[in-house]
């Protein structure tokens, strides 16, 4: 987390042929340290599971301070607002996203958005520094950078309330990226393990995220059924396509034993 001073994890992602990564890295780079802010969303989940299993079209960003980093980034030569918390970059092209941690806010009473408010303050709090770095073809560093990021647990919590959001609201095609990203970082982990580091969400959020897995993942249901079909119906790439629907229960497994530490 922020302060740290063991040395930062060091993550390599492969470039893709566009050069897609290392845009990302070189953005990275140009934000400023103040006010602090993190990476959550699509890269965040490469990060953390070590590869770029999906292309990503943005990056996602949390800070305490909304506003004043927003101004900031509009205050760039290179840049453009594109809504009141989006801004794209033109050197290179990328656009950037930032979020409010709502930390210092009364929290929204709406159950969601309530439990979206305390995921956005867990994922701050709890992240970590780590190095990326975009590899090229040779196997070659082109771009680095030193950045906070959201860790597994908080990326789980996130991915899990963003994805049924979207099944009646804005953004439907992004319910399989989401899927698949809630997937991949939960394939080949200690179940055990995840769900510890989930339940220092806090116990209200704790229960939200356990009761939304079991609702969408348990084996032989008609909602992981739906989900696994929404998944590819919405994501048509290798990756996602390589995850089964017996592969997805993983994750309602991973909601009980959530719930059972949670009552314990």
């Amino acid at each position: 987390m922020f302060g740290d001073s063991e040395p930062p994890e060091i993550v390599l992602l492969a470039d893709d042929g566009a050069g897609r990564i290392a845009e990302f890295v070189q953005t990275l780079r140009r934000l400023p340290a103040t006010p602090p802010w993190i990476v959550v969303g699509g890269l965040a989940v490469n990060v953390r599971v070590r590869r770029a299993h999906r292309a990503t079209n943005d990056i996602d960003t949390v800070t305490p301070d909304q506003d004043g980093l927003v101004e900031i980034l509009k205050s760039y030569d290179d840049t453009d607002p594109i809504s009141a918390a989006k801004i794209q970059f033109h050197n290179p092209e990328v656009e950037v996203d930032i979020m409010a941690s709502t930390e210092g806010r009364e929290l929204p009473t709406d159950e969601r958005e309530r439990a979206f408010a305390l995921a956005r303050r867990f994922a701050m709090r709890s992240a970590s520094t780590v190095t990326i770095g975009a590899v090229d073809a040779r196997g070659c560093v082109i771009e680095r950078a030193d950045v906070e990021v959201a860790p597994r647990a908080a990326l789980i919590i996130l991915k899990t309330l963003s994805f049924p959001e979207r099944i009646d609201g804005n953004y439907r095609a992004k319910i399989g990226s989401d899927v698949q990203d809630l997937y991949r970082l939960v394939e080949r982990e200690d179940l055990d393990i995840l769900a510890t580091s989930v339940i220092e969400c806090g116990p209200e959020l704790t229960e939200f995220i356990a009761d939304e897995l079991c609702h969408y993942f348990s084996a032989g249901t008609s909602n992981l059924r739906y989900t696994h079909t929404r998944m590819r119906s919405f994501t048509r790439n290798v990756d996602s396509m390589a995850i089964t629907e017996d592969a997805l229960a993983v994750l309602g497994v991973l909601g009980e034993i959530i719930k059972g530490r949670a009552e314990n």
